[in-house]
């Protein structure tokens, strides 16, 4: 398993945007979570999830997250695609 400062130094070189670089770190600060709902980061950057899609395509676009759609029940019990991300594994980029 990487550590946090592995997955930091590519990020820093790669030339992403703030924003990408806030979501990468919220991602690399735990990296024992595993898929995260994109809402869920929303709320901890305090950001709107139409705010973060940008920074979040950046990062699939350099290969440092991946992200999963799912189809499930929302909060008000009627079906909802809900968008999960994760930082890329190691042997997936090797």
């Amino acid at each position: 398993m990487a550590t946090p400062t592995d997955v930091m130094k590519p990020a820093l070189a790669s030339g992403i945007s703030d924003r990408a670089f806030r979501i990468l770190s919220v991602l690399a600060l735990d990296l024992e979570r595993g898929w995260v709902p994109l809402s869920s980061v929303a709320e901890q950057l305090e950001l709107t999830s139409h705010q973060i899609r940008l920074p979040t395509s950046e990062l699939r676009a350099v290969g440092l997250v991946e992200h999963d759609r799912r189809y499930e029940k929302g909060n008000t019990g009627r079906p909802t695609w809900r968008t999960y991300v994760r930082l890329t594994d190691d042997d997936a980029t090797a």
